[in-house]
C-alpha cells in the first residue's frame, strides 16, 4: 500500500471528493480530509535571526546579556 498527499484548493476539494467517491471499488482504501495548517509567518525570520545570533556570540562580535552583573549594579545604584 502506498500513500500519497495532494494539495487541493479549499474551493475544489469537493471536487476531489467527488472524483475518490466514484472509483471502483478495491482502489482506494481510505482518505482523510485534513483542515488547513496555520503556519506562523514569521518562524523562518526569527530562525535565521537567533542562528545568526548564535552565530555572533560564538565569534565574540556580539557580547551575552549577564543578567547577574546588571542586577548586581542596579541593587548598587538603588541602595546609594
Amino acid at each position: 500500500m502506498q500513500t500519497i498527499h495532494i494539495n487541493v484548493d479549499e474551493n475544489k476539494v469537493d471536487v476531489l471528493l467527488n472524483i475518490i467517491k466514484n472509483l471502483k471499488e478495491d482502489i482506494v482504501d481510505s482518505y482523510t480530509v485534513s483542515p488547513v495548517e496555520c503556519k506562523d509567518a514569521f518562524y523562518d525570520t526569527r530562525k535565521k535571526r537567533l542562528q545568526q545570533l548564535r552565530k555572533d556570540i560564538k565569534s565574540g562580535k556580539v557580547t551575552m546579556y549577564d543578567f547577574d552583573t546588571s542586577t548586581d549594579d542596579l541593587m548598587k545604584e538603588l541602595q546609594a
